[in-house]
């Protein structure tokens, strides 16, 4: 039996037609998953959440409705998963409650540039064997809640700028991923196992590796 996941995903320019294209094809070749796709999180409460494990999100919007957020909150809180990618962090700005769920907030980046990311700690339970690599994307810096479990950093001045990390909420799972704002990024191997992974660990199901996606 599959397990159905609700993809909210939307943009030409950011997030970019071929960044949603390897978003896709990253997740959707993973073996044991079947996807719904929407265009917005204002379709959710036309929908029966309870019959989808997890919700990905990877759009770039800037208001959300009082009954849109409740039906996330609630969902994600009664053991829903989430997997937030890149300018999921930069909606919703001055929604407080997306804030404590997502567990960050976008305040800024620089230039499209390239960049390492750096594990967190050697042994880690979700991502561990993804070596520390480079990328070619924007740098997002974010304010951050302090529990949030960190997974991936990328050094900037001396600072450790977390670019993926995990958080419960409720009986449910949040993961969140900076990178993505490039195809490049987005097909990059090690984000996409990134990805894979994030999908696998706030579904509570065994990860399961498509090296060639």
């Amino acid at each position: 039996m599959s397990t159905p996941i609700l993809l909210v995903s939307d943009g030409i320019v950011h997030p970019s037609l071929p960044g949603r294209f390897w978003l896709r094809r990253a997740l959707r070749a993973l073996p044991g998953y079947r996807f719904h796709r929407v265009a917005s999180l204002e379709a959710l409460p036309g929908l029966a959440l309870g019959s989808f494990r997890a919700l990905v999100l990877y759009v770039h919007h800037k208001t959300l409705s009082p009954p849109a957020l409740d039906d996330l909150e609630t969902f994600v809180r009664q053991g829903g998963g989430l997997l937030g990618v890149h300018s999921a962090s930069a909606s919703f700005k001055q929604e407080d409650r997306y804030f404590e769920l997502l567990g960050g907030r976008f305040v800024g980046h620089g230039p499209v540039e390239t960049f390492q990311l750096q594990p967190a700690t050697p042994q880690d339970a979700i991502f561990g064997g993804i070596a520390a690599f480079s990328v070619r994307d924007e740098l997002y810096r974010h304010e951050y809640d302090p529990g949030n479990r960190v997974h991936f950093f990328a050094p900037v001045g001396g600072e450790r700028e977390p670019q993926v990390w995990t958080r419960p909420y409720g009986q449910g799972r949040v993961c969140y991923c900076a990178l993505g704002h490039t195809a490049v990024a987005m097909r990059h191997p090690s984000v996409q196992k990134i990805l894979r992974r994030g999908l696998a660990w706030v579904c509570d199901t065994p990860p399961e590796e498509e090296e060639q996606p």
